[in-house]
């Protein structure tokens, strides 16, 4: 499970699979909220931390960005698809280390509102190695863990 950065972020507690915290002050304060896989389909050597990231910044700055802490670099070709329940994938096309995000703030929005409707998120990649990788993540807990980041970043 990913830890939050360094030991100023605060607490915000433990919503079923979810774990929530913040950061920082002021404009600058970052809520956010972290789950780890229950499931890893994948044999990736030596691979590195894996979880779901929903992130707000206060006052709405960054609201319901989602990312994705794969563990490993992803292949630079193929995109890492997530998709909660039966919905449709949806791309997660920017790459930053083994971080990957979505490119539309609106996609975001719109996987969020899923998100906090259904029983998991399945994400789908490749490592640069070639190497199919499959997480579940449970949602229980989500639309809970959610309303707090909300809160704490005044988001309504």
């Amino acid at each position: 499970m990913l830890a939050p950065a360094a030991a100023q972020a605060d607490d915000l507690g433990n919503f079923g699979a979810w774990y929530a915290f913040t950061q920082g002050e002021g404009a600058d304060k970052l809520c956010y909220m972290i789950a780890a896989p229950v499931q890893s389909l994948a044999e990736i050597p030596n691979r590195g931390e894996v979880g779901l990231i929903v992130t707000h910044q206060m006052g709405g700055k960054v609201r319901d960005q989602v990312s994705v802490a794969l563990g490993f670099e992803p292949h630079k070709t193929r995109y890492t698809k997530a998709k909660v329940d039966k919905s449709s994938n949806v791309l997660l096309r920017l790459v930053d280390g083994d971080r990957v995000w979505i490119r539309e703030a609106s996609v975001d929005r719109q996987l969020v509102a899923r998100m906090k409707k259904g029983d998991h998120l399945v994400v789908t990649g490749m490592s640069s190695d070639g190497v199919a990788s499959q997480d579940t993540f449970p949602l229980d807990g989500f639309a809970k863990g959610y309303a707090a980041i909300s809160l704490a970043c005044g988001i309504k």
